[in-house]
């Protein structure tokens, strides 16, 4: 299962977002994060940031907008999941071939939440 990767997993953390998951990103003494779930036993960690899948953070955007509902549009290998609004769009395009739909739908709550409009 795809889920946020740690960097966007932190910004969702450190802007309040709050959704119950099974998964998480530990950091150990050294070396790069690795996506646990939450069955799995962990020693003493250094770090701990929560995941989540794309399900989870559809369900946490607004269905609608204004009179604009959330659409997901495929485009060749890439998605837009966004809103069209009468004076502006709002959306989030897959940022590069790595990146999961997860942090996508996640960059997207990030701008919501950073103009403040829920």
């Amino acid at each position: 299962m795809k889920t946020t990767s740690y960097k966007i997993s932190k910004q969702l953390l450190e802007a309040g977002f709050k959704a119950e998951t099974d998964f998480y990103w530990v950091k150990w003494n050294e070396g790069d994060p690795e996506l646990i779930h939450a069955k799995d036993g962990t020693p003493p960690l250094i770090e701990k940031v929560l995941a989540w899948d794309l399900e989870t953070i559809l369900q946490a955007l607004p269905n609608q907008l204004g009179e604009s509902f959330l659409q997901i549009t495929m485009l060749g290998n890439q998605a837009l999941i966004g809103y069209e609004l009468q004076r502006m769009e709002l959306s989030s395009l897959v940022d590069g071939k790595n990146e999961s739909l997860a942090d996508t739908a996640a960059r997207l709550w990030l701008e919501l939440k950073k103009k403040k409009i829920f």
